[in-house]
Formats: C-alpha cells, sequence, structure tokens
C-alpha cells in the first residue's frame, strides 16, 4: 500500500461521503497492533480480519461524524430521570439512530472501495439485548480506543472521546485496510480540571461499574433509541466557552 496516497484518496472519499449524508465528519489513522483492546475484543478483531492479513500490517481508519448543535441542544442541560412529554430529548434519539446508519454506510462504502473490512457503529438494541454489558463486548471492537489511538481525541471523564472539533457530540465507525498508515500527531488539551460531566451525573459519580449502571439507565429511560446524553450536552456546554473549539 502507498500509505501516503492512500491516505490523501481516503480521506478526499470520506469528504465526500460526509458532504452527502449532510454531516461534518473526522478521520484519523493508526495501525491496530499496539491499540488495548479487552481479551475479548481482540479474539473478536482477529476472527474479524483473518482474511485481510496479518495484524501488524492492518492499519484502523477511524471515521466520526457530527451531530448537529440542534440535535445536541434537544438533551436536557440537567440531570433528568426520564423524558417530559413536551421536551425535544426525543430529537438527540432519532439523530444517534441516524449517524449510525450514516456511519454504516460510509464504512461500507469506504471498505468496498479500499478493499478492508467494516466495523459498524455501536450496534442498536444492544443495552436490552444483554443481560450485563460484558455481555456486549465479545461482538464489538473499541472504536474509542482505535479514535484515542488516531489521534481524533482524548478520553473523558465520562469514556467518551472528546475532539477539539466538537468535544464528546459525534459517533464512530471504524474500517480496517492492509497497511500501515500511522497516526497524525495532534496536541490535545485533556479534560484538565474540568468535572462537568461527573457533576451532572451520579451514574459517573458512583463510580464502580458504571458502564453497567449506565446500560441499565438507558434500557429504562425510554426514549426513542438507547441513548442518554446529559453527559455529552454538559461537556459541550462546557467547551463551547473554553479555547478547545
Amino acid at each position: 500500500m502507498d500509505t501516503t496516497i492512500s491516505r490523501d484518496r481516503i480521506q478526499e472519499r470520506f469528504a465526500e461521503l460526509c458532504a452527502e449524508a449532510g454531516r461534518c465528519g473526522v478521520i484519523g489513522f493508526t495501525p491496530v497492533d499496539g491499540v488495548a483492546l479487552l481479551p475479548e475484543q481482540e479474539q473478536y478483531l482477529r476472527r474479524k480480519l483473518a482474511g485481510l492479513g496479518l495484524l501488524p500490517d492492518v492499519t484502523a481508519v477511524c471515521l466520526g461524524l457530527h451531530y448537529h448543535e440542534s440535535e445536541i441542544l434537544a438533551v436536557p442541560a440537567t440531570w433528568a430521570a426520564k423524558a417530559e412529554p413536551d421536551d425535544r430529548w426525543n430529537e438527540y434519539a432519532r439523530a444517534y439512530d441516524e449517524l449510525n446508519r450514516a456511519l454504516n454506510h460510509v464504512s461500507a462504502t469506504l471498505s468496498a472501495e479500499f478493499g478492508g473490512v467494516a466495523e459498524q457503529a455501536t450496534m442498536a438494541g444492544w443495552a436490552g439485548q444483554v443481560q450485563h454489558v460484558q455481555d456486549y463486548f465479545s461482538h464489538c471492537v473499541s472504536h474509542r480506543a482505535f479514535a484515542e489511538a488516531a489521534g481524533l481525541g482524548w478520553r473523558g471523564r465520562h469514556g467518551l472521546i472528546v475532539t477539539p472539533e466538537c468535544g464528546p457530540a459525534l459517533r464512530f465507525a471504524t474500517v480496517f485496510l492492509r497497511g500501515r498508515i500511522p497516526p497524525t500527531a495532534r496536541s490535545l488539551p485533556g479534560c484538565s480540571h474540568c468535572q462537568a460531566c461527573t457533576d451532572v451525573c451520579p451514574v459517573l459519580r458512583a463510580g464502580g461499574e458504571y458502564r453497567e449502571t449506565c446500560r441499565r439507565r438507558l434500557n429504562a429511560l425510554g426514549l426513542e433509541d438507547e441513548v442518554c446524553g446529559i453527559c455529552v450536552r454538559v461537556c459541550w456546554d462546557h467547551l463551547q466557552t473554553s479555547e478547545v473549539f
């Protein structure tokens, strides 16, 4: 693989697909080897890439599509246990579904055109299909791990990837391609002393297995998709007043 040409071509094609989807996006690259995954995720990935080549010679192409500002502002800015009849929270839930479908199309298109394997956006309906969040890990890879390794953003206190472009207000998919394209070095500020997400969310403040508690909340919240987004909203609000954007 000519990595210089391929990087440019992939970026150009991704920009075209973002325009078709009506979304802004970010893209990053990182060699697969050295990216920390859970053991069950590593096994899943090895099975998925069995026909593509050796793992040290595979690059993860990390794809992120942004929410629109109006969709983020549909999420409550303070803690809420349930949606009210007159609020806009489900606009965020519908955007979540739209972004997943757009990412699945983009990742499948890039995979087909460049000879790779697509790992689509997080499976819809997973929160209600498993008994514990750990049951989900053997069926996926961590898009966040590859996005972080690619330099797209840093891991926030809420566990999400925070980007300079739009904070945590985006969704990810990943395409795996034969060859080696190194990440682009970026200076990322990190969360510093900000605790906006933990201040607003009792699930995050509880610590421990917060992902399982979060799964239960998503399953019980009753929105049109398995989302909450409050930590995304307050993180996004804070970054709007910082020097990151």
